[in-house]
C-alpha cells in the first residue's frame, strides 16, 4: 500500500492563560491508502490536537509553536496559508466531529449544510447538488432522505445527526476522513450502526480513515493499525493484532487491563491506572508514563527511550526493551536484595 498521509516529528504547543501547553511532542505516523488507522489514548494525550493540526483547524492565535512535516499525497501542508489549505479541506480531507449538535448549524436546514461544500468544491448547480445530497443521506443510512433534507438539526436524533456529519464529510469524495470520537455521545446500538457505516465506506469507496478514540473495543471492530498516544507522544504503534494481542508498552497493557472483557471465561477484576497524566506545561524529561508505571526504573525518569522495532509492523518506546535492561525476574531479585540490605 502507498502512503496517503505522512506525519513526521509533529510538535504543537498551545497558548493558555497559565503558559505554554506542549500538547503534541514529536509525533510520527503514516496513513496508507484505503486503511483505517486508530489513534488511542486517554483525554488530553494530544489525539484531537494532532487531528486539528492536520486539518489546519487550530486558530492561529492559539498556536505558540508548531513544527514538523505533514505530507498529503506528497504535498507538504505545513506552512501553507489558510486559502491554500482550502483546496484540501473538504475536497481531499474531511473531519467528523464527536458532537453533531455543536458541529451543525442549528439555523440551517440539513440539506443546505450538505450542498454548501458540493457547490463550492465541485462547481455543481444547486439542483444537481441537492440530488447528490439526498443520495448521500441514503448512503449513510438515513430513512426518508428527501424529508430529512428539509429538516433542521434539532428535528433529528443524535444518531441521525452523526450520520449527517458523515454525509457532509463524504460530500466531495475525500481520500481521507478524520473521525474524532464519532461514537462517544451515542448509545451502544447506534455506535454499532455508525461503525458499520464507516466500515462500509472504507470498503466501498476505498476511503482512508483516521479514527480517534479512547475505546479499544471500537479499535478491534474497525481498524487495521493502531497508534497509542500518551502525554503528547506516541508510545506504541502496530497492527491491531500487535496492540491488542501482544501489547508491549506498560501504558498499552494498563489500558487493556482496565477494560472489561466479554470473552473472558472467568471473572477478572478490572485494574485501574493509578495516578494522573503529567503536566504538559512542564512535561518530564523521561518517559511520561514512568510515575504511573509498576515497572519503572531510575533511567525511565532521566530520559525518553528510543524506539524498539519488535517486528516489521510493531514499534514501542520503552526502556524495558533495551538490551541492557535486566529481565523482570532479575529485577525482582535485585529489589529483594536491596530490601534485605535496608532491613539489615
Amino acid at each position: 500500500m502507498s502512503a496517503l498521509l505522512e506525519v513526521k516529528d509533529l510538535t504543537v504547543s498551545l497558548k493558555s492563560h497559565c503558559g505554554e501547553v506542549q500538547a503534541v511532542r514529536g509525533v510520527d505516523f503514516v496513513v496508507n491508502e484505503g486503511e483505517v488507522l486508530a489513534i488511542v489514548g486517554e483525554s488530553g494525550c494530544g489525539k484531537s490536537v494532532t487531528a486539528q493540526t492536520i486539518m489546519g483547524l487550530l486558530p492561529k492565535k492559539l498556536i505558540k509553536r508548531q513544527s514538523g512535516s505533514i505530507r498529503f499525497q506528497g504535498q507538504e501542508l505545513m506552512g501553507l496559508s489558510r486559502s491554500q489549505l482550502r483546496k484540501y479541506k473538504g475536497a481531499q480531507m474531511s473531519m467528523v466531529f464527536q458532537d453533531p449538535m455543536t458541529s451543525l448549524n442549528p439555523t440551517m436546514k440539513i440539506g443546505h449544510q450538505i450542498i454548501e461544500g458540493i457547490v463550492k468544491h465541485q462547481k455543481l448547480s444547486k439542483k444537481v447538488a441537492k440530488q447528490k445530497a439526498i443520495e448521500l443521506l441514503h448512503l449513510v443510512g438515513i430513512p426518508h432522505p428527501e424529508e430529512r433534507y428539509r429538516q433542521y438539526p434539532h428535528e433529528l436524533s443524535g444518531g441521525m445527526r452523526q450520520r449527517v456529519l458523515i454525509a457532509i464529510a463524504l460530500s466531495c469524495h475525500p481520500k481521507l476522513i478524520i473521525a474524532d470520537e464519532p461514537t462517544t455521545a451515542l448509545d451502544v446500538t447506534v455506535q454499532a450502526q455508525i461503525l458499520d457505516i464507516l466500515k462500509d465506506l472504507k470498503t466501498r469507496l476505498k476511503t482512508s480513515i483516521i479514527l480517534i478514540t479512547h475505546d479499544l473495543g471500537v479499535v478491534a471492530e474497525i481498524a487495521q493499525r493502531v497508534i497509542v498516544m500518551y502525554a503528547g507522544k506516541v508510545v506504541e504503534k502496530g497492527t491491531v493484532e500487535d496492540i491488542l494481542e501482544h501489547p508491549n508498552h506498560p501504558y498499552t497493557k494498563a489500558l487493556l487491563s482496565s477494560l472489561p472483557r466479554t470473552d473472558a471465561k472467568e471473572k477478572i477484576r478490572l485494574k485501574p491506572i493509578e495516578g494522573t497524566p503529567p503536566d504538559l506545561y512542564s512535561p518530564p524529561k523521561g518517559c511520561p508514563f514512568a510515575p504511573r508505571c509498576d515497572n519503572a526504573m531510575e533511567i525511565c525518569l532521566q530520559g525518553m527511550p528510543k524506539e524498539t522495532r519488535l517486528s516489521d509492523s510493531h514499534i514501542s518506546h520503552c526502556w524495558l526493551n533495551d538490551e541492557r535492561c535486566p529481565s523482570l525476574k532479575e529485577r525482582l531479585m535485585l529489589l529483594n536484595a536491596e530490601e534485605g540490605r535496608k532491613q539489615a
